[in-house]
């Protein structure tokens, strides 16, 4: 008996999931997809290219004149993205509200406070092509001149050569250099002495004479 009460349960549990879906308000987005300026549009680039919300939740197709319609989508907040193999397009942040009005900002992941709103119809555009290869990079001479070893000799050579021929013309300079140059003493401890005092105990007392005879 139990379980028939279950099985019946679950039918109609199963019966009303679809109504439910059914009365949930659904929206489309659309808007037209287009090339960077100076870009070569490969062939059939359209037909490879798929418009993603929340990446595949809901998939949009992109027609021969650019434009593209993502249908059945319910109210919330989503991520729209263009995918594509040769070309890079930023991800844009889509809001449907109850009414279906959608609103497009950019997405700022570091400051999600700064709203960039975006016209609709949306209108993408690719930033970039896709580099799947570095390029490799060529010699130049800025390089090594902007090496730190490089740098550290040209300075150490203008201190040796050209500096004192300038000082051999002005003796004040000459004369501050070498006040500068001269390093002054300091007074180090011995290292013996150091060990003696650590290992030791201190220094070592006086030995006492020995006490003379009592007399008799």
């Amino acid at each position: 008996m139990k379980l028939i009460l279950l099985a019946v349960l679950a039918l109609a549990a199963s019966a009303d999931t679809p109504s439910e879906l059914m009365d949930t308000p659904r929206f489309s987005i659309e808007g037209q997809v287009s090339l960077g300026h100076g870009m070569v549009p490969p062939e059939n680039w359209k037909a490879k290219s798929k418009v993603l919300l929340d990446y595949g939740k809901h998939i949009g197709f992109i027609r021969d004149d650019g434009y593209f319609v993502v249908e059945g989508v319910p109210s919330g907040s989503y991520i729209l993205e263009v995918t594509n193999v040769n070309y890079i397009f930023e991800p844009i942040r889509v809001d449907v509200n109850s009414k279906g009005k959608v609103r497009a900002r950019k997405l700022n992941v570091l400051q999600p406070n700064a709203v960039a709103t975006l016209p609709y119809p949306l209108r993408l555009q690719a930033r970039q092509p896709t580099k799947y290869f570095r390029q490799r990079e060529q010699w130049r001479a800025t390089d090594v001149l902007m090496n730190p070893m490089v740098i550290m000799l040209g300075v150490a050579f203008i201190l040796m050569v050209v500096t004192p021929k300038l000082a051999a013309n002005d003796p004040e300079l000459k004369k501050e250099l070498e006040q500068t140059m001269q390093v002054p003493k300091v007074d180090m401890p011995d290292v013996a002495d150091v060990l003696a005092n650590m290992f030791g105990g201190g220094q070592k007392k006086a030995i006492k004479g020995k006490p003379s005879k009592k007399q008799r």
